[in-house]
């Protein structure tokens, strides 16, 4: 399999309020956004993000009848390096948004991370490498 593009896709419930968070909170470049297709695309370092609205997925594929949530422990988590964990920390909560969990040091792997959620309850790790 070659592979020329790669795409991290969120499949969300509320699109507009994810697609906002990620402009607006993350400060990510949009490149497309389509309210009514409910898609829209952030270019992310060196990743691209999408956010698709999950019951268009579903009727793509054909499991529409599925319960669309369920209880379960987090299945998918968006991993972002930054230089400045502290400062980036600090400017997301100027923005109104609380941390999951605070700026810890994680010495086993070299990192210190933080933790958010955007508006669907999507996990965000924020990671700065230790030196």
């Amino acid at each position: 399999m070659k592979v020329y593009k790669s795409f991290t896709r969120l499949l969300v419930n509320d699109w507009k309020a994810c697609v906002s968070f990620y402009k607006d909170i993350m400060q990510f470049d949009i490149v497309q956004e389509d309210e009514q297709g409910g898609y829209a695309e952030f270019n992310v370092a060196q990743m691209k993000l999408s956010i698709f609205r999950r019951s268009e997925m579903a009727q793509m594929i054909h499991n529409h009848e599925k319960p669309p949530t369920a209880e379960c422990q987090d299945t998918v988590a968006l991993i972002f390096t930054v230089h400045d964990l502290e400062d980036e920390c600090i400017k997301i909560k100027q923005k109104g948004i609380k941390l999951t969990t605070e700026p810890m040091n994680n010495p086993m792997y070299g990192i210190k991370t933080a933790y958010l959620r955007d508006p669907d309850e999507n996990l965000i790790g924020l990671y700065q490498m230790l030196v």
